[in-house]
């Protein structure tokens, strides 16, 4: 009769876990990670200074959404940062200029700014001030040849390199 011996087994088994689950205790431990991402995680520049000004394209635009669930207190940063400026004639030092605003923001995004300012070669920026808490902050960014007169006709591209950290 190994087929009682095993009913009978399962029996008990079945009635010791029934009064452990009375008499004991469970605790649940929820870790949610910070994480945060970025889209786009870079942009491609294409300008042209045509020799008399009269088929220049030296703006170019941009929606920059950024993702973000960050410890309190750490401070949110979005960067950019001009990588490879080239030139009709090869690497060049043009700077590009950015002009920022808010198109969505949630939670603790909404205190945040999308910002302006220059972009050199090597130099970040900070593309948002104020964001201290998670949420979602989502800017539309205009992107500006500087001073496209002073440079040499033909075609300016680089790339624009952009990133999200919460420190």
């Amino acid at each position: 009769m190994p087929g009682k011996a095993g009913s009978q087994a399962l029996l008990l088994l079945a009635c010791l876990v029934s009064n452990a689950q009375r008499t004991g205790s469970t605790s649940l431990l929820l870790q949610i990670n910070p994480e945060a991402r970025i889209d786009p995680q870079q942009v491609a520049l294409n300008f042209r200074v045509s020799a008399d000004g009269a088929s220049d394209v030296t703006t170019q635009a941009a929606n920059v959404t950024a993702w973000v669930r960050a410890l309190r207190g750490q401070q949110i940063r979005v960067t950019a940062q001009l990588a490879s400026p080239n030139g009709p004639n090869g690497p060049v030092s043009a700077a590009v200029r950015w002009s920022g605003s808010t198109t969505r923001a949630t939670a603790g995004a909404r205190a945040a700014t999308c910002s302006s300012g220059t972009l050199q070669s090597s130099a970040a920026g900070d593309l948002v001030l104020g964001w201290q808490e998670s949420g979602i902050l989502t800017c539309a960014i205009n992107f500006d040849l500087v001073s496209p007169r002073s440079l040499p006709p033909g075609l300016y591209s680089g790339t624009v390199q952009l990133t999200v950290t919460a420190r």
